[in-house]
């Protein structure tokens, strides 16, 4: 446990809780641009109808139709801000990783109890592969942040749901390097 508290840095892994604020503001963002949009065509087709250039069913259909194609740029909204908004959490967590893994990868060396780990759409063979390649921070930062939370309940626990052989497999890890020297 000392180990890992002097390589991890919970707080900068913590993905969901440094991703929640700017999600809700994307939202927020993507919903203003479907309204101002919706708005807009609204008020031309509002104009349209007191001109008389359409009736009041077309107008229904109109407004009905409209729905889509604002919902559309709504959404797309939506994905740009988030994008935006998360590509510097992601770098951060990106640098920390390299930073912990080093020249020689480090989350490897947890891969007893990696491997006892079940967490949904998580490959933990792919991800030892790359932390013994030493391409972990190519990986998806939020498998990587849940892997290591995981990993922290795990040993804040005691290693409760680790078998006592890989306790012992990981101490024997921490002392090793890549090459096994």
């Amino acid at each position: 446990m000392r180990s890992f508290r002097d390589h991890f840095d919970l707080e900068r892994l913590d993905y969901k809780r440094r991703i929640k604020p700017h999600k809700d503001w994307a939202m927020i963002i993507g919903l203003i641009f479907a309204a101002i949009l919706y708005m807009a065509f609204f008020g031309l087709i509002m104009y349209s109808r007191s001109q008389g250039m359409i009736d009041d069913s077309m107008v229904n259909k109109i407004a009905w139709m409209l729905m889509v194609p604002t919902s559309v740029v709504g959404a797309f909204a939506y994905l740009i801000t988030i994008n935006r908004r998360e590509f510097p959490i992601r770098e951060d967590i990106r640098a920390h990783v390299r930073q912990f893994e080093g020249d020689q990868g480090y989350l490897w060396r947890f891969e007893p109890i990696l491997q006892q780990l079940e967490l949904k759409k998580i490959s933990m063979d792919n991800l030892i592969s790359a932390s013994r390649q030493n391409l972990l921070a190519e990986m998806a930062p939020e498998d990587i942040c849940a892997t290591v939370q995981a990993l922290h309940e795990v040993l804040q626990n005691n290693g409760a749901q680790a078998s006592p052989a890989a306790i012992s497999q990981v101490e024997q890890n921490l002392g090793i390097t890549a090459d096994g020297d």
